[in-house]
Order: structure tokens, then sequence, then C-alpha cells
């Protein structure tokens, strides 16, 4: 996953476990600020909003058991061209 820098990942929750490391780049949400080497360990519990806060893109590895439950209509309808 790559997020533009000051780029806002459309909140979502998860149907599942849902494993993000960061790999360049950094973000926060309500959860902290994850940076180069973290790893965000969520569950079907956490709704989130990604906010990109580096100079640089965020590039993440993400592993998830079911796809991203998105809040906003329009995120729902993107979400089967970008795959998340």
């Amino acid at each position: 996953l790559r997020l533009g820098h000051g780029r806002t990942m459309p909140e979502h929750g998860h149907g599942g476990e849902e494993l993000t490391l960061i790999l360049k780049g950094s973000y926060h949400d309500h959860m902290g600020r994850f940076t180069p080497g973290d790893v965000a360990d969520l569950d079907h519990e956490i709704e989130h909003q990604p906010i990109v806060d580096s100079d640089e893109d965020c590039i993440c590895v993400v592993a998830f058991e079911t796809q991203a439950k998105f809040k906003s209509l329009w995120a729902r309808l993107a979400q089967p061209f970008v795959g998340i």
C-alpha cells in the first residue's frame, strides 16, 4: 500500500485480523504514530483513519483476513478497483 504525503486513508474497520508493516514514511491515527519498522496489529474491533504525516509517501505491507470495511459510500464504491 502506498499513500502520498498528506493523504488520508478513508475511515474503516476490519472484518478480521490485519497486520501493517511500515516500510517508509509514517502515519498516525487515534492509536498513535507508526514509523518504519513498526507493525500495527489490528482486529475486528478497531476502526481508524490513518493520515500520512511524513514528508514522503508512506509505504506499507498489509496482510489481512478480509477486506477493510469502509464507512463512506465513495470508498466502498472504489474498493473493488483498488483491492483493499
